[in-house]
């Protein structure tokens, strides 16, 4: 009889194989075990399940009492809430032919990735949950639109090869400069998916620009601060917040589809709420035409805000939103731009600090803010406010090919014209009063009405290094929905606190400058300065964009300069002075270097140049050190009173004063472990601190589970922090 030859190493082989998955699953078991208790509360609240139960004694012990009589019924009115705040604060920029809002029962196609994907929150503590956030698709579907399925599926099939990136953690753009990436499909390819379904969905190309950046994911800059730029194939110049080669291709390939009449509009979604350059919407600017009929900005959208933006393409509801940024046609012409980055002290090595970017948390970096107060409108129009009048070596700056769409600007389906401006000072301020009146004849909707104010530019300003925007919002108001035809008086109070500046060079506290002080309306600050400059006796004539209007302007006078006013605190009675002097390079006594403020005094002779260098030295670098942590300075280090046995609990604290004093008592029970865990893992929730009875808490805008994430991803980086 044969005998059966064992395979020589077999069970060599299996045993190790075995020992090898054995010892993997006991290093995850002491991982997991660790990383469980640690973050017990995050995790339990994950999986929805309680290890504690709160018994309530007596009615006094519920700190709030719900509005709402279910979890059902708050939901409800959260998702309405959400849609709502799209619906008020998307902004309409243009709407050419009257392509906005869509037919009912129009058939229309949705193109760019960012259709199928839309940004819903920002980055950081700005994520949102998605998990049951209503498609732009089934939004639009709600609202008796349809949309093109064929290419809704298509974009949804290639989403592993053309997706947005973004990086996950600061540290990604450290290792590795290929983290930020528009990477939109190719328009051939586009047109080879599903090409043959446009014509049938032709009313309208809807095409949705996203783009993301935020907390822990901050828009990177060049070496010179030159350029903002992403990677990934062949998509543009670099400039994240420009249109890439394969966005423009896209745009101009429905242009051609629009000419042969396949589309019969091409409407603009922008879906970001980091500015974009939108010289793609004139040809002037760009050099070519690409047919946009209508632009809307509609931010993050946030988690049921699709539909809101549904409301308005659909006409449900009048656009009435108003922009929260100046829109530029070329970003690189904002000044905050020229220094934004940042950058090492030359010699830091030689003060024992790191110039290894893996080591960026001993590393001494410094970010110039040479702009000052001129960021934004505060910039464009206070320059373009001096060009006009000649003043302040103000160069060649030309506003209209600067700026696409001021802060402010916003239109609606319907027409809104001012009348019977008035404004009235009191003591403690003015209350500007204007009647509203819906102009159009089809549409109903809501105006916003913004009121600027300008303060003088004095040449007491001018010699203590004072900076004065030319037009600042000061109050606002929204009118209600009024029919055609239908008017509404709003009345706007101002604080005369917001007329204030600070001196921080001679008087170094706030002060009420002498002169003249103007108060206008308009949409958005460029309306207002023109409306400035109009009272003021300018024209196009003086190289104005448009003639203002004279009859919305009214004017208050300061007689004297005051320097005591606004120089003590309301709310405390402590004087207000300079604190920070330290922190301006020009006057700590351990400056490293001069740095030149633009100052509207002479725009030319003080733009950001983004050239200069400050140098460490030995005074700064003993600054620098004391900010970083020390182990060997923890003994010498005075602790608070830890494990005390005061008979206290949270709930004794109700009714109490915030200054209580028996707050300090309620502290000194806390043992270090329960102040660090506190303080340290606190993620959408707060551990439960079982020395003064506090409770574990769940503070997402919602009902706590698996149900509030839109996948384990957040767990994973809630537990690899």
């Amino acid at each position: 009889m044969a005998k059966k030859e064992k395979k020589k190493g077999t069970g060599v082989v299996k045993w190790s194989v075995l020992t090898a998955v054995m010892a993997i699953i006991m290093i995850a078991g002491f991982v997991g075990n660790y990383f469980g208790g640690v973050y017990a509360t995050t995790v339990n609240i994950y999986l929805g399940t309680s290890t504690y139960k709160v018994v309530n004694g007596n009615d006094d012990a519920v700190y709030f009492t719900s509005d709402f009589s279910s979890q059902e019924e708050l939901e409800a009115y959260e998702a309405e809430l959400c849609a709502t705040v799209e619906a008020e604060g998307a902004a309409l920029l243009t709407n050419e032919n009257d392509a906005l809002p869509l037919a009912s029962g129009a058939k229309v196609s949705l193109f760019a990735r960012g259709s199928v994907d839309l940004m819903y929150g920002g980055t950081g503590s700005g994520s949102v949950d998605t998990s049951a956030a209503p498609t732009l698709l089934e939004a639009l579907t709600t609202y008796g639109i349809e949309v093109n399925q064929t290419l809704w599926d298509w974009y949804e099939s290639v989403a592993d090869s053309y997706s947005r990136v973004t990086p996950a953690a600061i540290s990604d753009v450290l290792e590795a400069n290929t983290q930020y990436a528009v990477n939109e499909a190719p328009w051939s390819e586009v047109e080879a998916g599903a090409g043959d379904s446009f014509a049938e969905y032709g009313d309208a190309a809807i095409v949705v620009f996203s783009r993301s950046g935020g907390e822990g994911a901050d828009l990177p800059a060049g070496d010179t601060g030159a350029d903002l730029w992403y990677s990934s194939g062949s998509e543009g110049d670099g400039n994240y917040l420009a249109l890439s080669a394969e966005e423009l291709e896209l745009l101009a390939g429905l242009k051609e589809l629009k000419d042969e009449g396949v589309f019969q509009s091409i409407i603009v979604l922008l879906n970001t709420s980091n500015a974009i350059e939108l010289d793609f919407l004139d040809p002037d600017v760009c050099g070519v035409d690409y047919g946009v009929d209508a632009c809307m900005w509609i931010g993050d959208v946030g988690q049921t805000g699709a539909n809101g933006v549904a409301q308005l393409l659909s006409g449900a509801v009048s656009p009435s939103g108003s922009l929260v940024d100046t829109y530029w046609y070329d970003n690189l012409a904002n000044p905050a731009v020229t220094n934004f980055y940042a950058r090492e002290y030359p010699n830091a090595s030689d003060y024992g600090f790191s110039s290894d970017d893996a080591d960026y948390g001993n590393q001494a970096m410094y970010s110039v803010y040479q702009e000052g107060i001129y960021l934004g409108y505060r910039y464009t129009e206070t320059r373009y406010e001096d060009v006009v009048m000649g003043t302040a070596n103000a160069g060649d700056f030309d506003y209209a090919s600067t700026v696409a769409y001021a802060f402010g600007y916003g239109i609606s389906y319907t027409t809104f014209e001012y009348s019977d401006y008035s404004m009235t000072a009191t003591d403690d301020g003015f209350e500007i009063t204007v009647t509203v009146t819906n102009t159009g004849d089809t549409y109903s909707g809501k105006k916003t009405v913004q009121v600027y104010f300008q303060s003088p530019y004095t040449d007491y300003d001018k010699a203590n290094g004072i900076e004065k925007a030319s037009v600042e919002l000061c109050g606002y108001a929204k009118t209600d929905t009024l029919a055609p035809g239908e008017s509404e008086t709003v009345t706007i109070t101002v604080d005369k606190s917001e007329l204030r500046t600070y001196d921080s060079n001679n008087a170094q506290t706030y002060i009420l400058d002498a002169g003249d002080y103007y108060f206008t309306v308009g949409n958005g600050s460029h309306d207002a300065i023109n409306n400035i400059l109009a009272a003021k006796g300018y024209t196009t004539a003086d190289g104005m964009t448009a003639d203002g209007d004279t009859s919305l302007v009214a004017t208050w006078t300061q007689d004297t300069l005051d320097t005591e006013i606004f120089a003590t605190s309301e709310a405390t009675g402590t004087a207000i002075t300079n604190l920070f002097d330290e922190a301006d390079p020009n006057k700590a006594s351990y400056s490293p270097g001069e740095v030149t403020w633009l100052s509207r005094s002479d725009w030319e002779g003080t733009y950001p140049t983004g050239t200069f260098d400050l140098t460490m030295n030995d005074e700064l670098a003993a600054e620098l050190a004391t900010t970083r942590y020390d182990s060997s300075e923890v003994e010498e280090m005075e602790m608070p009173t830890l494990g005390a046995d005061n008979g206290l609990n949270l709930s004794s604290m109700i009714g109490k004063d915030y200054d209580d004093p028996d707050w300090d008592l309620l502290l000194d029970q806390l043992t270090y472990s329960e102040m660090v865990e506190t303080i340290t893992l606190g993620f959408h929730n707060t551990k439960q601190v079982n020395s003064v009875s506090k409770p574990a808490t769940s503070d997402e805008n919602g009902p706590p589970g698996p149900d509030r994430l839109p996948d384990r991803r957040r767990l994973r980086h809630v537990l690899y922090l």
